[in-house]
This record gives structure tokens, sequence and C-alpha cells, in this order.
């Protein structure tokens, strides 16, 4: 087999899909670290392997694959794994839990994650570096943009309104938990895979309490944790971002959320 590169972020929802396929099957791969902080992502050497500028990417020889879940299925065929399974009803129902995970899942983190975590590290930044981050940016109207959202006062409507569609996700998977061993099927599959991002994201921003509510995604939960390709996706601490969440803040929105 080739070498396998991977271009990735390590605090990306969506590289954390791929990290996590890569363990599950046992593939050696190459960290290509895309510094998102530092707008990597839109610099020409970046471009040339995704054009779109997001992370992840694979490559794969002269072969480049983009998007998480395309990868994912990729892999799991230079493997030769059954992470997808060949049963159409299986592969419909994988292929379903992939999408919720690219089209609801993902952009629901994203508002808690730029609110809990990502304004509080710009807030403990020297004076200064903010400017001399965003002077730095290759398209300035961006730059403003992040600028000014970046210092605005924390979304709260925001973050309750991504809560609101977590709790629905986690109502969907705890449904589908309680027909079967796994999401999909009686074996672990992409679409676990996929959701253990989901997971993981959860923890980060102490909102691992939503499981609570849900005993079998609860206990999904538990079985992700300890399968050992869940701290491999991890990575090292020190590359991932600071779990900064003001913990008492996320309870006071959960709370919000439920009434």
């Amino acid at each position: 087999m080739g070498r396998i590169e991977l271009f990735h972020e390590w605090g990306s929802i969506q590289s954390h899909k791929v990290r996590l396929c890569l363990a599950e099957l046992d593939l050696p791969w190459i960290s290509r670290r895309v510094d998102l902080a530092a707008f990597a992502n839109l610099q020409a050497d970046f471009l040339a392997i995704n054009p779109l500028g997001l992370v992840p990417a694979l490559r794969f020889g002269d072969e480049i694959v983009t998007e998480s879940s395309r990868i994912n299925e990729r892999l799991n065929d230079l493997a030769s794994g059954g992470l997808l399974p060949t049963a159409p009803d299986v592969r419909q129902r994988v292929r379903a839990w992939t999408s919720v995970a690219d089209n609801v899942v993902h952009p629901a983190v994203r508002p808690p994650t730029f609110n809990l975590i990502l304004k509080v590290r710009v807030q403990r930044l020297p004076a200064g570096a903010l400017d001399a981050a965003m002077d730095r940016h290759p398209i300035a109207a961006r730059a403003d943009a992040y600028r000014e959202a970046a210092t605005a006062p924390i979304d709260c409507p925001a973050i309750i309104r991504s809560i609101a569609t977590m709790k629905q996700v986690l109502t969907e998977m705890d449904g589908a938990l309680s027909q079967r061993r796994w999401l999909a099927a009686e074996t672990y599959t992409l679409a676990d895979v996929a959701m253990s991002a989901f997971i993981d994201r959860l923890d980060r921003l102490a909102m691992s309490p939503l499981l609570d509510a849900v005993p079998n995604v609860h206990a999904w939960a538990t079985k992700i944790r300890n399968r050992p390709s869940f701290p491999l996706a991890k990575g090292p601490e020190t590359e991932r971002p600071d779990p900064l969440v003001d913990c008492a803040l996320v309870e006071r929105l959960i709370a919000a959320a439920n009434s």
C-alpha cells in the first residue's frame, strides 16, 4: 500500500472522524497538520491540495480525496475493511448517519465551539496578538469579520439553538440504539466513526450531561470512549484547543434549552 498523508487539524471535528477511521482500520499515516489559527488552510500550498481550503484532505499517491465521509469510505476500501457493510439496507443506514454528522451535527457544534472555546482563547491573547494574526489573513474582509465575531460577547441564543439541535440528534440516536447494538448495524461501522467525533466534541464543550437523558446513547458513548481508537483519534492534548469552557455557563445554557 502507498503512503497515506492526512492534511488535518487536531481540533477539527471532521478531521477527528478521519483519524478515528485510520485508527480503526490500523492504517499507518503521515500527519500534515494545517494550522487553522495561522490560516495555513488559505495558503497556496494547501489550496493546491484542496481549493476550498477545508480540512481534512487525504493524499494517497497521486490521488487526493476531500470531505471526511468520502475519505473514510475510501480508506475502508483501501484496507478492505468492514466498516461499510455490503448489505444495501445497512449501507443506507450508515450513509444516513454520516450525512447527519456532516449536515446537522457539524453545523450545530460550530456556534458553541466558537463562543465557548475560541472566543476565550482570543480574550487570553496578549495585546495586539489578534490584530497581528488578522493582518496575516489573506482575505481582508474575512479578517475583519473574524475580528468582529471573536471579540463580540458570547452569543448565548445561538448556543441554545445548537443545544436544541444536539438534543434532537441524540434522541434519534437513542431510538436507533434501542434496535441494534451499534448505530447502523450489530457491528461497528462508519456511522459509529462519524458520530464518535460528536461525542468527543460534547466532552470538550462540557456538554456530556446531555447524554444523561438518552440511556442508550450514554451506554454507546461509554463503549466508544473505551475503544483504543478514541484516544488515538483525539491526538496529543498539546495540539488540541484548550478546554476553556465555562462549565457553569454551559449548565445554564442547557437548562435554558430544556425550558
